[in-house]
């Protein structure tokens, strides 16, 4: 029967082609033409608006820029270029006869981009004798040792306690555990470097002896790493992207193969839920985590030991928090594994007029969507329940 074709990715169109006969050499010509994108270019020279948007029209793309480039009003402007890979490939190639506008930055900008869409390979993080292949989405499960977390405050203060709950998640399939000390719901108090390092340090110390699992310390406090790190902890979980505490980049950099997890948030903890608005929240969360990973290198930590965080909740509206999942892909363009913690949170409660204990199913349909659009990591209360759901959606990713 005639049908319209699903064609997510270039590997769906060459599955087609072979189906139906086409010779390879066919196949190399005609699979980019299948796959359209939009490139948002930011901060455009006016003359190079002009000459991509010119050298679009005529490969038979489009590119839209602000009205001022017509006639001349504006001297920058973002661009949003749009056509299949055959003819984006082709727009490089006639940028590489410019030298003017600034035209060969933004050709290695493109080029850029289109390399983190197409990428193939995917991507690898070494966390102290780890290596996690993120071929498939990974679990990580949630240890608050705080008498106050939002979801399971007061439930594992003890030592004994926390780690059952460990071994819990173990059990169940978790990829990595991920232990905080201090509660970073809206409003929350803050605590002092010994406090945290009281209520972590020694569940970090047991469950090293006793599980083999990677641990993230979630903390924004450099002291507090420290002390999780020189313990045996593999990953800095630092809900403030590298922004807080500005010790925090060196300190980690100073240990070998020590992931971080750099995360958006809008304000602090006490006052982010306090009216956060945004003109666009995902170039904005962008150009926060851009800004982290700067920071990150600058210090000496790698991009191959960095994973990003969008923020879920923290300092968004319900609208910001389902734009962020909507948009999700986009996140790609800061060539890093993504990870997402939508777990229990009050915008599914919203959503589907639920009390926190009533919200797995809101969660798993929010994490599943996450992973269709590319999250590599979920971070969870439930991770049985997680670890289905991940292992049937990675199966169907990779089918074509």
């Amino acid at each position: 029967m005639d049908r319209i074709l699903t064609i997510r990715k270039a590997d769906d169109c060459i599955a087609e082609l072979k189906r139906i006969g086409v010779t390879s050499r066919g196949i190399e010509s005609m699979y980019m033409k299948s796959h359209c994108v939009a490139l948002k270019l930011k901060n455009i020279k006016l003359g190079a608006a002009n000459i991509i948007k010119q050298d679009m029209l005529s490969l038979g793309g489009d590119a839209a820029v602000c009205r001022g480039v017509v006639n001349g009003t504006v001297e920058r402007t973002d661009v949003i270029v749009m056509g299949n890979l055959k003819q984006i490939n082709s727009l490089l190639q006639k940028l590489s006869f410019q030298d003017i506008f600034e035209i060969p930055e933004i050709r290695k900008r493109i080029e850029k981009l289109l390399e983190i869409h197409t990428k193939k390979i995917p991507y690898s993080l070494q966390a102290g004798e780890y290596t996690l292949k993120f071929d498939r989405t990974h679990i990580m499960g949630i240890l608050n040792a705080t008498p106050d977390s939002f979801y399971d405050g007061g439930r594992y203060n003890s030592i004994d306690t926390a780690l059952l709950r460990i071994e819990r998640m173990v059990n169940e399939g978790a990829d990595i555990i991920d232990i905080g000390g201090e509660s970073t719901r809206p409003f929350a108090e803050k605590i002092n470097v010994e406090q945290e390092i009281d209520r972590v340090i020694p569940i970090i110390k047991k469950a090293r002896q006793r599980f083999d699992i990677p641990l993230s310390i979630d903390t924004s406090k450099a002291d507090v790493a420290r002390a999780a790190l020189d313990e045996g902890a593999h990953i800095v979980n630092d809900i403030s992207g590298l922004h807080f505490d500005p010790n925090m980049a060196k300190t980690i950099a100073e240990y070998n193969d020590v992931g971080i997890v750099v995360m958006h948030i809008k304000g602090t903890p006490q006052d982010m839920q306090v009216d956060p608005t945004y003109d666009d929240v995902v170039e904005e969360i962008l150009t926060y985590l851009g800004d982290s990973i700067s920071i990150a290198k600058k210090s000496g930590i790698s991009q191959n030991q960095i994973i990003v965080d969008p923020g879920i909740g923290f300092g968004k509206r319900v609208e910001d928090n389902v734009a962020i999942l909507h948009k999700l892909a986009e996140f790609k363009c800061l060539d890093a594994p993504v990870l997402v913690g939508c777990s229990n949170k009050s915008f599914i409660g919203w959503l589907l007029k639920s009390e926190k204990d009533d919200r797995l199913e809101g969660t798993l349909g929010a994490h599943a969507y996450a992973i269709t659009q590319g999250a590599n990591i979920l971070r969870v209360h439930e991770v049985a329940e997680h670890k289905k759901l991940a292992q049937i959606i990675d199966v169907i990713k990779v089918i074509h």
